[in-house]
């Protein structure tokens, strides 16, 4: 297990992807910090919404992206891009400099993220999946935190030091180190062999510009019209709507619900992440051939939801800790099972495109969530009787209620499927592989038939 760490592409390509996930956990936390010292606390919402937006417009031609060119220099070119545009900050004086630089890096990243998730199936056994992407979500999430102490660090290394040149603020020094962090994961992704895309290998792009366009739509089509991957993506992006809406609420929830304080929204907080990175870590070492990955990801969001519901009507600190703590372990095993779920059914030909998809959505749930979470739980403060008449507990509640029914409504989307003999993932890929071979001998396009 821990033997994918240490050799092989996918360690490399791991330790590239924890390389570029703490850069960009340190350049969200020193964007926001700019942001607020140059137009006030509200003025977070830049970046935010900066990081948030591109994703809705061009997400899903980053799909098509991954899908026909080589994934490698995909990454390289994006972590490269990535590297010398975080050093614009350096310049950035007002807001529109924020938006548009925070952007282009959206962008970059966004085009980066399909090519790799595209790219895990052709390092690694069908059976190393479950584990593979366990380590991959705990580098994506699990620098978080290294990444906020580091910008703490440099915060606090400014103030001892003082600027010199351009670097006359504190963020400064963290976009320099960010864009170092950038360049060594694109340097690391440059000596991986990664397979071409299948469309790649088959030949040239026609030289139509009509090209991509179809390619999007077959895209859209194929998550659309296949129920394994429609149920995946489609619970995803419903799990993180509802998921999305405790962000903006959470302190006040911490602060004025439970009455814990700053201290109090710390302990969530960490409670949370906790949880999070036990349920990552903890697919990794109980998940076996034989564990059905659409069922795990069903029963996980269940969890999440029931736990989140009932933290909402928790009285202390402690205990809704407590209750984050199991929501957090759910949310791991979801998302690592739900990836890898994705990665097991998906041809290479539209794995990129469907990958897209997936984040587009979810940027999307994150986006309504966050504008709405406020307003809702306002709307509903004082309405109801006790213990309904808290406004903030009400949307806790109404999220934990909605990832709880997505789960149940999974569960029941396969109930049939239940009594059916257990196939390991390489049963079922020999078995996907026939299939395509003999769509290919009556002439059929691989990837055009979406089936269940």
């Amino acid at each position: 297990m821990i033997e994918l760490l240490l050799r092989g592409p996918f360690s490399r390509l791991w330790w590239a992807s924890a390389a570029s996930s703490l850069g960009d956990w340190i350049t969200f936390f020193a964007t926001l910090a700019l942001a607020s010292q140059i137009g006030g606390t509200t003025a977070v919402l830049v970046p935010l919404m900066s990081r948030i937006i591109p994703g809705l417009v061009l997400g899903s031609f980053a799909g098509v992206i991954a899908d026909r060119l080589d994934r490698k220099w995909v990454m390289v070119l994006s972590d490269g891009g990535r590297g010398l545009v975080v050093l614009t900050f350096v310049l950035a004086d007002d807001l529109i400099k924020i938006a548009i630089i925070s952007s282009v890096l959206e962008i970059l990243t966004m085009i980066r993220q399909p090519a790799r998730e595209a790219a895990v199936p052709t390092l690694v056994a069908p059976g190393d999946l479950v584990t593979a992407n366990s380590f991959s979500a705990a580098a994506a999430y699990g620098t978080a935190p290294i990444g906020a102490a580091t910008w703490s660090g440099l915060a606090a290394l400014f103030v001892a030091l003082g600027g010199w040149g351009p670097i006359d603020r504190g963020p400064d020094l963290a976009f320099v180190m960010d864009s170092f962090t950038f360049l060594v994961s694109g340097a690391i992704v440059a000596t991986i062999g990664i397979p071409k895309p299948t469309l790649a290998e088959n030949g040239p792009v026609e030289r139509d510009w009509r090209q991509p366009l179809r390619d999007l739509a077959e895209g859209i089509a194929f998550v659309t019209q296949t129920r394994t991957v429609r149920r995946v993506v489609f619970g995803m992006a419903v799990a993180l709507f509802g998921g999305s809406a405790l962000l903006p609420l959470g302190q006040s929830f911490a602060q004025e619900v439970l009455g814990g304080g700053d201290a109090g929204f710390g302990v969530l907080v960490t409670a949370l992440g906790v949880g999070v990175g036990l349920g990552m870590l903890g697919v990794a070492f109980f998940s076996t051939d034989r564990t059905r990955y659409d069922l795990t990801y069903a029963l996980s969001l269940g969890i999440t939801g029931l736990a989140i519901g009932l933290a909402a009507f928790t009285r202390t600190v402690i205990g809704a800790s407590g209750w984050v703590l199991l929501a957090g372990v759910g949310t791991g095993y979801a998302y690592v099972m739900g990836f890898t779920h994705l990665h097991e059914v998906v041809d290479d030909t539209l794995r990129g495109r469907t990958f897209a998809a997936l984040f587009t959505l979810v940027r999307t749930a994150m986006l309504v969530s966050f504008a709405l979470a406020v307003l809702v739980a306002s709307a509903l403060d004082g309405v109801l009787r006790a213990p309904f008449d808290n406004g903030i507990r009400n949307v806790f509640a109404l999220a934990g209620v909605l990832i709880l029914g997505t789960g149940l409504l999974s569960i029941a989307a396969i109930r049939h499927g239940l009594a059916r003999p257990h196939l390991t993932p390489q049963v079922r890929r020999s078995i996907s592989d026939a299939s395509h071979a003999f769509g290919l001998m009556k002439g059929k396009s691989r990837g055009r038939t979406y089936d269940e």
